[in-house]
C-alpha cells in the first residue's frame, strides 16, 4: 500500500516542530529580560521586579503548536481512509466518515466498530491493539497514553482555533545582599521575612519581596531563573509545549508504523 500522503503530513509536522523549537530558542537567546531591585520609599521593604525587553510571541508559538498538531491527528486519519481506498472502498459519504479511532474506555470503542466495519480485519485488528483502553490490561493508566493527548488536543484547537501557552517559572535562585543604614537595623531583620512570587512574564512583575525591620541603604546581589513555555492541557495539567509536541511526533510514528506493518504483513 502506498501511504505518501502520510509521510509527507509527519515530515511537516516534524518541520514546524523544529521551527517552532528555533524560534523559542532565538528568543531565549536574545535575552528578552532583566531584574530591578526596587526600595520601598519607608525603606523598610524591597522588591525585585521583572523588565521585559522583548515580550515571548506566545500567539505565534500557540499557532503553530496547533498547526503541528493537526497535522498529527490528520496523518492517522488519512491513513486509514488510505487503507479503505486502497481496500476497495469508493463511497465518498462513508470515506468522509471515517477517522482514526481513538477510545479512552470500551464503549467508546464498541460504539465506533460501525465506523471501521468497511476496513479489513487485519486493520481493525492494528486499530484495536494500539488503542489507550490496552494501557490498563497492562497496569498502565489513561493519562499517560499520547493517542488520548492528541485526540483532545486537536478537539480543544477545532473549537478555540488555536492553543495557547503560558511562560512558567521553573526554577528561581537569587542571592541578594542587604545593606542596612544602622547595624540595629540590620540586626533586627534577622530573620529575614520574604516571599518568592509565582507572576506572569510581563513588564513590572513582582518575583521576590523582602520586608525587614530596619532601614535600607541599599540592595545587590545575584538573580537567576529558568521558565518553561507551556501549554494547558483540556484537564489543565500544563505540559512544556516542544517536550509534548516532540513526544506527540514520536508517538504517532509508533502508531502509523504498527499499522503500516500489518498491511504489509497482510499483503504478504
Amino acid at each position: 500500500m502506498d501511504f505518501t500522503n502520510q509521510v509527507r503530513r509527519l515530515a511537516r509536522a516534524h518541520q514546524i516542530g523544529a521551527e517552532l523549537s528555533a524560534d523559542i530558542q532565538a528568543w531565549v537567546d536574545s535575552n528578552p529580560s532583566d531584574v530591578r531591585a526596587c526600595i520601598a520609599e519607608d525603606r523598610l521593604s524591597w522588591e525585585l521586579r521583572l523588565q521585559v525587553f522583548r515580550p515571548p510571541r506566545l500567539e505565534q508559538w500557540g499557532f503553530h503548536f496547533g498547526e503541528a498538531v493537526h497535522h498529527l491527528r490528520a496523518t492517522l486519519d488519512n491513513l486509514i481512509v488510505s487503507i479503505a481506498r486502497q481496500s476497495g472502498v469508493t463511497d465518498e459519504k462513508q470515506l468522509r466518515a471515517l477517522v482514526f479511532p481513538i477510545c479512552g474506555t470500551r464503549k467508546e470503542w464498541k460504539d465506533r466498530q460501525k465506523g471501521t466495519a468497511c476496513l479489513p480485519e487485519w486493520c481493525r485488528v492494528a486499530l484495536e491493539q494500539m488503542q489507550p483502553i490496552q494501557r490498563l490490561k497492562h497496569g498502565g493508566t489513561l493519562d499517560e497514553d499520547l493517542l488520548l493527548a492528541l485526540r483532545d488536543i486537536d478537539n480543544s484547537t477545532k473549537h478555540h482555533l488555536q492553543v495557547e501557552p503560558t511562560l512558567t517559572s521553573q526554577s528561581i535562585h537569587h542571592a541578594p545582599s542587604v545593606t542596612f543604614e544602622t547595624e540595629e537595623g540590620a540586626a533586627a531583620s534577622v530573620p529575614p521575612d520574604t516571599e518568592v512570587v509565582v507572576a506572569p512574564f510581563e513588564e513590572g512583575a513582582v518575583l521576590f519581596r523582602h520586608r525587614v525591620s530596619g532601614r535600607i541603604k541599599s540592595v545587590s546581589g545575584q538573580y537567576n531563573a529558568t521558565a518553561q513555555v507551556q501549554v494547558v492541557l483540556p484537564d489543565e495539567c500544563a505540559v512544556g509545549v516542544t517536550e509534548l509536541l516532540a513526544a506527540l511526533l514520536q508517538y504517532t510514528r509508533i502508531v502509523m508504523g504498527h499499522v503500516v506493518s500489518a498491511a504489509d504483513k497482510a499483503e504478504a
